[in-house]
């Protein structure tokens, strides 16, 4: 019997653990917050993929004998991120299988060897033979826990990229944005309506906000949205920034991208527009990135005007001389995705990719792949998952790194490979 640490409680973290103890190893599970903390954070919006690829068969399975299957969602239903936690997540946590071996308000601060420091020991048995000590902090108080294998499913959400050129913070955006501005929000008239909204990102969070916004706009008609994304390469303007997917088998996704594509086509900058007088709600920003944020009235964060917003127009080179040097915003979402967090794992041999920060063998994979569906992904198995570090394992969306084409089936594949193929 091998003792098993799993970080994190949300869906593939679960998952493993109850797979792991039907398999009879001794699991602890840890999480820095809540069971489900993350899709908790994002419980208003409906997932794409229905209930079937988002859940195990041995998960169902497990409910169903001690719940009945009725208190199952339907395969085909598409829920919630807050149904998705109340009527599977929470109540798989409450098995019997796992109790006493889910610890929340947990925090893995650091992983490491006993006995060997990141530069001892390179590829010996000696090694692998040592066990893992995690330390962890509970309600202030520290303690090692001890493991034979470690699985960090502890995903990337919310270690948010940043919105300047090239990635790095733009200038004042560390000292003006908090945590919440990077989160995919609530969309209420109290906050949203009848002001102006700088929304930044390319992919189906910011697509969510925009659709929202626009919405919120037919009730409150001030309501502005400024999108700051990026074009589709090799497309005209009006196939709009949000890449749809040929007969996409996920209904859902396709007509949240049609629907943000058309209202983005409909305002794109021009030079013949101006940003704030459009009566259209939403106004498409292609190309551009943002230099700079400064309060406008510091100390009044939810008056208006908020923020002073510097672009920088290096990326549309031959867009014309009338791109506007700044905007004024009353609030900012900035849906600019997430990257994994290497802090608690850096005392390990982890093989990352340059470019993804994702485990190498797996990232080359992917890397390799043509298809930006990310129904077509498979986990390309157990080996792929291996580390430098015999027994550390990186699975979920945290595996991906910085690759956002993640689907639960695939982290749902990932367990099952790494706990009965691999172990």
């Amino acid at each position: 019997m091998s003792r098993i640490a799993i970080i994190g409680a949300g869906p593939i973290g679960l998952e493993a653990a109850l797979l792991a103890r039907q398999f009879g190893h001794d699991v602890q599970l840890f999480e820095k917050g809540r069971v489900a903390e993350n899709i908790l954070d994002w419980g208003h919006v409906r997932l794409f993929s229905p209930f079937g690829m988002n859940s195990s068969e041995w998960g169902r399975g497990a409910l169903a004998k001690s719940l009945g299957p009725d208190a199952l969602p339907r395969d085909d239903e598409l829920l919630t991120g807050r149904e998705f936690a109340d009527r599977y997540l929470i109540p798989l946590s409450q098995l019997p299988e796992l109790e006493g071996r889910i610890h929340e308000q947990s925090q893995v601060y650091s992983i490491s060897r006993r006995n060997f420091r990141k530069t001892e020991g390179i590829g010996s048995p000696a090694r692998g033979s040592e066990p893992f000590q995690l330390l962890i902090e509970h309600s202030f108080d520290e303690r090692i826990v001890l493991a034979d294998l470690v699985l960090d499913c502890s995903g990337t959400y919310p270690h948010h990229n940043w919105l300047g050129n090239g990635g790095m913070p733009c200038q004042g955006e560390r000292d003006v944005l908090t945590e919440d501005y990077y989160r995919l929000p609530t969309i209420r008239a109290a906050e949203y309506g009848n002001r102006i909204t700088l929304v930044v990102g390319s992919g189906f969070s910011a697509a969510t906000s925009v659709v929202a916004l626009a919405e919120l706009a037919r009730q409150a008609p001030l309501t502005k949205v400024m999108w700051f994304a990026n074009s589709l390469p090799n497309q005209t303007e009006s196939a709009g920034p949000i890449v749809r997917i040929p007969n996409d088998p996920l209904v859902a996704r396709d007509q949240l991208a049609a629907k943000a594509n058309e209202l983005a086509s409909r305002e794109r900058f021009s030079r013949a527009s101006s940003a704030e007088s459009s009566n259209h709600p939403v106004e498409w920003f292609a190309d551009g990135a943002i230099k700079s944020l400064r309060r406008k009235q510091p100390g009044l964060i939810f008056d208006v005007p908020v923020l002073d917003v510097e672009l920088d127009w290096s990326r549309a080179a031959g867009q014309g001389s009338n791109l506007p040097p700044r905007l004024t915003v009353d609030r900012i979402i900035a849906n600019v995705g997430y990257r994994p967090d290497r802090s608690i794992y850096e005392e390990l041999h982890v093989h990352e990719c340059y470019a993804t920060q994702g485990p190498i063998k797996l990232a080359a994979k992917l890397l390799g792949e043509s298809s930006a569906d990310c129904l077509t992904q498979t986990s390309h198995g157990g080996d792929v998952l291996k580390n430098p570090e015999p027994n550390f394992f990186i699975l979920g969306s945290k595996s991906y790194g910085r690759n956002s084409n993640f689907l639960l089936r695939v982290g749902l594949e990932q367990v099952r490979e790494v706990l009965t193929q691999v172990l």
